[in-house]
């Protein structure tokens, strides 16, 4: 096989939409496993939507680009949430400028791109161009995996599962949450998923005589699954509580047969990128937001 980095436009064959996340995941699933831990957002979500695409709330976009089984561009978004690309070998800038303009004919509503920062940044370049539009670079996150938790010397209080008598607090903590991040709510499909976080027992806090901090388990793969939503709120931070239930729950999905457990941090936090290799997760890659505006 070709290397697929030195593919031209006159090598991609087609741009192709799936209508579902199996036929997506066939053409797609060999790139994303490939590295796991690292495309482990992608894939998840795909696996999520095998289940229900139209679990986020919209329809998602499942699309690829190149010589069938060997796509030079990998492609999901859950509008009103950002594109996610993948570029296995690292397409030409040729590949960007035709995914740009599929999607801008097809009037997929991109509100921005995640992606590795020279993936995200080649796409960014050709949607303006194709658009009209500006960009501007958001939040820089890094993906650490851990195989193998670092126990802290734990605060006090209890790791404990979230029940629906925490409904109200946990979608306060998640609006905080999203506010923190510059992540987009929407408060409808929230308080939907977190109901089925809660009753699916994936949201748990670290609880001292009342719930003081939170994270949640979720997108799993074969191998691997992700610590998410991890939020304190300030009056009850540095006390070590974000750093025992995020502990916890990774020992829990390993205990409960995961190889890894990954999560995304902000790479401005340098509290939080410490605490977290602190207990085990190794970084893996980098990540950037990119957002496009008028």
């Amino acid at each position: 096989m070709a290397n697929r980095s030195q593919q031209g436009i006159g090598d991609i064959v087609k741009y192709a939409e799936y209508d579902n996340a199996d036929d997506f995941l066939a053409i797609a699933r060999t790139d994303l496993e490939s590295r796991e831990a690292v495309n482990g957002l992608m894939l998840g979500l795909a696996l999520r939507l095998r289940e229900d695409i139209l679990f986020y709330g919209s329809q998602p976009l499942f699309a690829t680009l190149g010589e069938g089984a060997a796509p030079v561009l990998i492609a999901l978004m859950t509008p009103p949430f950002k594109l996610q690309i993948l570029s296995p070998e690292g397409a030409q800038e040729s590949a960007f400028e035709l995914l740009a303009r599929e999607l801008y004919k097809r009037n997929w509503p991109v509100p921005g791109v995640l992606a590795e920062e020279k993936t995200a940044t080649a796409f960014a370049d050709s949607w303006a161009r194709v658009t009209g539009t500006k960009f501007e670079i958001g939040m820089r996150q890094r993906i650490y995996e851990l195989r193998k938790v670092i126990h802290p010397a734990y605060p006090l209080g209890e790791f404990k599962r979230a029940g629906l008598e925490h409904m109200e607090l946990a979608l306060k903590w998640h609006q905080a949450f999203g506010e923190d991040t510059n992540v987009a709510q929407q408060a409808d499909e929230d308080g939907r998923i977190m109901r089925g976080r809660i009753e699916a027992g994936t949201l748990w806090f670290w609880y001292d005589s009342q719930p003081v901090s939170m994270a949640a388990r979720g997108r799993p793969t074969l191998n691997g699954e992700t610590v998410n939503l991890v939020y304190t709120p300030p009056e009850c931070r540095r006390n070590g509580y974000a750093t025992a239930v995020v502990a916890r729950l990774s020992q829990r999905i390993l205990d409960q047969g995961k190889q890894f457990c990954t999560l995304y941090t902000d790479l401005s936090n340098p509290v939080s990128n410490s605490i977290y290799m602190k207990i085990g997760y190794v970084p893996q890659a980098d990540v950037v937001d990119i957002h496009f505006f008028d």
